[in-house]
């Protein structure tokens, strides 16, 4: 969901608190009004400067220019000193992996103080982040400090990064069973993989690839060759592109949208699971027998 979409939600909500309804039926009818209003461009919208913060840091995203960029997001935070995003982005430009954790570890602490002052982490929120727009930037922050534990190689620390994330938001908005599932299957904790796949029980590559590696380093070839091929009906392209030509992978970071069953799809896939790949090299042969 886009920040965009973030404002218009929230600016519903402000406009339902104004009613005290009896049912839900009620409920939808107020809703579909507020929709209508909008399209209708009859919605006024809060001159709120948390809005105005965040169309500065929606354009330093849209920017080519570095300078420019964090120029706006400075900005931003200026206006809204608590706009958690602008400062992650700020963080995004330095170099040193050691220095951004730390970064990102003060500003995971600076959210968290402003969403207990708001009681968010009351037992009744816990496994619902995500679905409450105020948790939003704080877990994105948390997803930020994953990637970066991820590119230090620190995976012990990763996975108890995920598991505290899928504790908070149990539907998993942010897809992080994906990466907690490869964490899983290289550092060879293969109950915690069947439990988290079974807990899900996705028939998507992103699962089906890592189990069918999971089960290769277990030694369970059988299932292994069982979940690649239900891997390869789910995304062709994946066993496609790693027995024939590597060089069809897309830049990860340039996909914006995906359709399952997608080169695009695949291309992410491969590029999250490169670490977990290199640690079973004989995993390629093993599929590229299997799946003549």
């Amino acid at each position: 969901m886009s920040k965009e979409t973030e404002k218009i939600f929230s600016q519903m909500h402000k406009y339902m608190e104004q009613f005290d309804f009896d049912n839900e039926e009620q409920m939808e009818k107020e809703m579909k009004n507020f929709i209508q209003k909008l399209n209708n461009n009859e919605i006024e919208f809060d001159d709120d400067p948390k809005f105005q913060s965040d169309d500065l840091l929606e354009e330093a995203y849209n920017t080519s220019s570095k300078t420019k960029a964090i120029k706006l997001a400075k900005q931003a935070l200026e206006i809204n000193p608590e706009n958690i995003d602008a400062e992650c982005f700020i963080a995004e430009f330095e170099e040193n992996q050691i220095k951004k954790l730390s970064k990102m570890e003060n500003i995971i602490e600076k959210a968290t103080k402003l969403l207990e002052k708001d009681n968010m982490f009351d037992k009744d929120n816990i496994g619902h982040f995500w679905g409450m727009i105020e948790t939003r930037p704080y877990m994105r922050a948390r997803n930020r400090k994953l990637t970066i534990l991820m590119d230090l190689g620190r995976y012990t620390d990763a996975i108890k990064e995920c598991e505290e994330m899928l504790n908070l938001c149990e539907s998993d908005n942010l897809g992080i069973r994906y990466t907690l599932i490869g964490l899983y299957c290289i550092l060879e904790k293969f109950e915690e993989c069947e439990k988290l796949y079974e807990k899900f029980n996705e028939y998507s590559s992103f699962m089906l690839f890592p189990m069918a590696i999971m089960y290769f380093k277990k030694g369970d070839y059988k299932k292994s060759k069982k979940f690649l091929k239900d891997a390869q009906e789910a995304n062709p392209y994946i066993i496609k592109i790693l027995k024939n030509d590597i060089a069809m992978i897309e830049n990860s970071e340039d996909i914006e949208y995906y359709a399952p069953g997608s080169k695009e799809e695949a291309s992410i896939i491969i590029t999250d699971l490169l670490y977990l790949l290199g640690s079973v090299p004989s995993f390629i042969t093993f599929m590229d027998i299997e799946l003549k």
